[in-house]
């Protein structure tokens, strides 16, 4: 189950110059934290050479949702220990695989 950051945003230059490769800034993240985002596990390959397996990412979580004219928008985001604003690690336009994602039954919405 992926955890919900409910502490707010937080970015840095770093997370400016891998959100602007894309055509996103930071306000981008948080308008789609503010709204109806769906959060989702981070999962990658694990290195061991075995194919196929997947390995969950506990520290970081995957946000998924709209901007103010609708554009779905994917988030990488670390995880603080507690309460604490979540680091925004980079963003792009949904993938089409993304955006079916998030109108799929699944992942964890954020209570307001």
């Amino acid at each position: 189950m992926p955890q919900i950051p409910d502490g707010g945003l937080r970015g840095n230059g770093s997370t400016d110059d891998h959100l602007w490769k894309h055509g996103l800034d930071y306000r981008d993240a948080v308008v789609v934290w503010v709204g109806p985002a769906k959060y989702f596990e981070q999962q990658e390959a694990e290195e061991s050479g075995d194919a196929g397996r997947l390995r969950v990412r506990p520290e970081r979580t995957i946000m998924i949702g709209p901007d103010a004219s609708g554009r779905l928008l994917t988030f990488i985001l670390e995880l603080p220990d507690h309460h604490e604003e979540s680091h925004v690690v980079t963003g792009w336009p949904s993938t089409i695989g993304e955006q079916s994602r998030y109108h799929q039954p699944g992942g964890r919405m954020r209570r307001t």
